[in-house]
């Protein structure tokens, strides 16, 4: 399983796949492949980024909710999806510069994204955020 433990001291745990390694894409079942769209999100992995040391979540083909309490890192994922598929940070109205989008006392952050392609590998999209702004 993968552990994700932000400053709050919450625990969040997401499920694997047995045999998988945190390294391979994660296809979705192949019983779903038919309900999944091109450009679907199927996973997104975070390090650094805000409060999350590390953490990957993986969703479904269909409709996807994150929910959980106050400060429990909900924004941040939702942040990290529209700067990792190249959004300003102007269109989030939580910090000017991206630098601040990575965890305190650390030098860099990476977001990756995967999705879905029916027509062969899934496509991953991955961002570095460093403290030079870039």
């Amino acid at each position: 399983k993968y552990v994700s433990k932000g400053s709050s001291g919450i625990n969040a745990e997401y499920g694997k796949k047995p045999g998988r390694t945190p390294n391979e894409l994660s296809p979705p079942p192949m019983s779903q492949t038919d309900s999944w769209v091109t450009g679907s999100l199927v996973r997104i992995k975070l390090r650094n980024f805000v409060t999350y040391d590390a953490v990957e979540v993986s969703t479904g083909c269909h409709l996807n909710i994150i929910i959980g309490p106050n400060g429990t890192g909900k924004s941040t994922i939702v942040c990290a999806l529209c700067l990792g598929l190249g959004g300003k940070t102007n269109l989030l109205g939580r910090a000017r510069e991206i630098a601040e989008f990575i965890k305190h006392g650390r030098d860099k952050a990476l977001i990756e994204i995967e999705l879905f392609n029916k027509d062969g590998p899934n496509y991953v999209v991955q961002r570095t955020i460093t403290n030079d702004n870039k």
